[in-house]
């Protein structure tokens, strides 16, 4: 694990320090303006938190750090909590959101058209129970097409399934909207973007160790104020907001890479300003996971929330 600090740095010790809260998160892109502000301007500082991230680089990670504790929460889809609940050691709350819609889409071959034209050929996903086949599976579904016949590649990471359509290994992909900008001049036709054909397929939820929550919930109700002043002034500042996600992504923030999630994000309001949490999009991921033979049982949807962080984080920032 790679550690990113967003305060004083330290390990076991300053997890059980009241006041400092860690997060387990995926590495981020074009979205870093929207899910890296808190820190650029210090708001978690402001609200009298340490803050500290542990950058993770796959999905298998981060559950298993959450549900050992070496984070104390997660930044991460709502599914694996879902899966979860049937009866693993795992306990667990959703607390927030940092980004609820999914910006992602189907990337194709030039010969392809459209969604319908992908029947009987290959995606490259990841792994066939993790997000980007999931994903794949409801646009495709939704758009009229039997995921049975399509031929899932495993192609590693989003950016090697991109460059799977790219090389002509793969006839499609399913990856972030982040490549987008360079399809047409790699020859690529993108097919469908998920916040179109799928908006209530949720992205990241803030889910937080229920031991952690018992032993520091002020330091859970401050982490989510900064978060979500930092979620309010990236809409409110978009030329800084597309500062800081180039900086992440070494380029210059009127780079189209930059612009395009940017206006993404803000048009398609995949960000939700106050942090929120969506109980349809929650009962849309349970759906899904139903279609995918990955639930077995009844999951009380409305037992794994806990707004009352949300709500405090929402009353220290009125005061």
């Amino acid at each position: 694990m790679a550690v990113t600090v967003g305060g004083c740095a330290g390990g076991d010790s300053a997890n059980s320090d009241p006041l400092t809260w860690r997060v387990g998160v995926m590495p981020c892109a074009s979205d870093c303006g929207f899910l890296h502000m808190a820190q650029e301007k210090d708001f978690y500082a402001k609200h009298g938190v340490n803050v500290e991230f542990v950058t993770l680089q796959s999905a298998s990670q981060i559950y298993p750090a959450l549900a050992a504790g070496e984070v104390d929460a997660i930044e991460q889809s709502p599914g694996g909590l879902l899966i979860a609940a049937q009866g693993s050691g795992l306990r667990a709350h959703i607390i927030g959101s940092s980004m609820q819609g999914m910006p992602y889409a189907i990337y194709a071959r030039e010969q392809y058209d459209s969604v319908a034209d992908l029947e009987g050929r290959s995606m490259a996903i990841s792994s066939p129970t993790g997000a980007p086949a999931l994903v794949a599976a409801s646009m495709l579904q939704e758009s009229g097409v039997d995921w049975s016949s399509v031929e899932p590649l495993n192609a590693g990471g989003n950016a090697d399934r991109y460059r799977a359509v790219v090389a002509g290994t793969a006839d499609a992909a399913s990856s972030p909207a982040d490549y987008v900008p360079q399809a047409e001049a790699d020859g690529v036709n993108v097919l469908a973007l998920s916040p179109d054909v799928i908006p209530q397929y949720p992205r990241y939820m803030i889910i937080a160790n229920d031991k952690s929550l018992d032993r520091k919930p002020e330091a859970a109700t401050r982490y989510l104020a900064g978060l979500i002043e930092g979620l309010r002034y990236a809409y409110d500042h978009q030329d800084e907001a597309m500062r800081v996600a180039a900086e992440g992504m070494d380029t210059t923030p009127d780079d189209p890479l930059v612009t395009y999630m940017n206006d993404l994000i803000v048009e398609r309001q995949l960000v939700d300003r106050d942090a929120g949490i969506d109980m349809e999009m929650l009962q849309y991921q349970e759906d899904v996971l139903e279609e995918a033979d990955q639930l077995t049982a009844d999951i009380d949807l409305e037992g794994l929330v806990d707004t009352s962080y949300q709500e405090a984080a929402l009353r220290m920032l009125e005061e």
